[in-house]
């Protein structure tokens, strides 16, 4: 095989690569944005906002996204384990580009820099962690204080 014909093969294979990672994660679940209430500095989100019903079954979600005017990020809210969450912003550290959840993970599609579920830096290039929200609970609810 000469160099022109290997330069072709390997364009080839990486546009169809390409083109496959993009089928694959547009058939990929979308996030979830919870339904959210804004009250006295605090976001309240109901627990059952991490619930999700499938063919008449109960599956729990990892996480859901928040939107609030206060912010130009939306806020990621983990389910670490049963009434322990965990709020981060979804602004990486680094250059600030949006993150996107995947996962316990959160990945900066700009420069590769990946946040644990609790948004501490798991791989540079971004050296410090995430901001983070303070968490109350009760039984039916989950207060993000902002």
């Amino acid at each position: 095989m000469d160099r022109k014909e290997f330069l072709k093969k390997c364009g080839f294979a990486c546009l169809g690569g390409s083109t496959m990672m993009a089928l694959l994660q547009s058939c990929a679940s979308s996030n979830y944005f919870a339904k959210t209430i804004l009250s006295n500095n605090q976001i309240i989100i109901p627990k059952s906002e991490f619930l999700e019903i499938k063919n008449n079954q109960t599956i729990s979600r990892k996480y859901v996204l928040i939107k609030n005017a206060k912010f130009s990020f939306p806020i990621v809210v983990y389910s670490i384990a049963e009434n322990v969450y965990s709020a981060l912003l979804m602004e990486c550290t680094h250059k600030g580009c949006e993150l996107q959840a995947a996962g316990i993970y959160l990945v900066c599609p700009c420069h590769g820099s990946e946040f644990t579920n609790l948004g501490i830096v798991q791989n540079p290039p971004a050296e410090e962690n995430l901001k983070t929200f303070e968490i109350t609970t009760d039984h039916e609810n989950i207060y993000l204080h902002i």
